[in-house]
């Protein structure tokens, strides 16, 4: 009897110590990353971001709303701490809620790369008859063509950064003026002050109205 009694006494150490290492075990990323947001941001998290000018929530990722002026500089720092297998960006800037929602977002969410930024964001051209998945076999190529960043990203508007600047940035501003006609017709107003625009940004500016 006392042999028993000594057997489930180790068996329930046992049990005991196997929930503490369980316990112990590293949180899942994001909410790894939620500490790390919080503390550069200096905002609340959330546990969503958001889509579709700010009127769809996606739980994928995590948010937190900041001052324009200072998101980029949040963003560089944030990104020199991220763990590996997630990414981050500014999202959502001009938000459609009501009412409207003070900052821009901050995102973290899963990915490696800047084609997961495109599928968080969910940024499409239907003006133009291209949703998501057409925009991202575009920047696909100039991915693997230039390499790019992509640092802002919402509903309708895509800021990236060139890691190689196109060789012949005027053949190449003809087709980025064929994907986003409207960086020209309703902003640059002429494709050399869009090559002029690559050039001083090392990168581009895409929004579909």
């Amino acid at each position: 009897m006392n042999l028993f009694r000594i057997a489930r006494s180790i068996a329930l150490f046992f049990m005991v110590l196997a929930g503490a290492s369980c316990r112990a075990e590293p949180s899942k990323p994001l909410e790894q990353a939620s500490t790390l947001l919080q503390r550069i941001s200096g905002a609340h998290v959330r546990p969503y971001s958001t889509r579709d000018f700010g009127r769809d929530r996606y739980d994928g990722a995590i948010s937190a709303l900041v001052d324009e002026t200072r998101a980029e500089a949040m963003l560089i720092a944030l990104r020199n701490e991220l763990p590996a297998g997630l990414v981050a960006f500014i999202g959502t800037t001009r938000s459609l809620t009501k009412p409207s929602a003070r900052g821009v977002e901050l995102v973290v969410g899963k990915g490696s790369g800047p084609l997961d930024i495109l599928h968080i964001a969910q940024t499409d051209a239907v003006n133009y008859n291209m949703n998501n998945e057409d925009l991202k076999r575009r920047l696909a190529r100039w991915h693997e063509a230039y390499g790019i960043d992509i640092w802002q990203a919402e509903t309708d508007t895509i800021q990236l950064r060139f890691t190689r600047m196109p060789s012949n940035v005027q053949s190449f501003a003809k087709e980025v003026y064929k994907f986003c006609p409207d960086i020209v017709d309703q902003g640059a107003g002429s494709q050399k002050a869009l090559e002029q625009d690559i050039q001083k940004r090392k990168g581009l500016y895409l929004w579909w109205d």
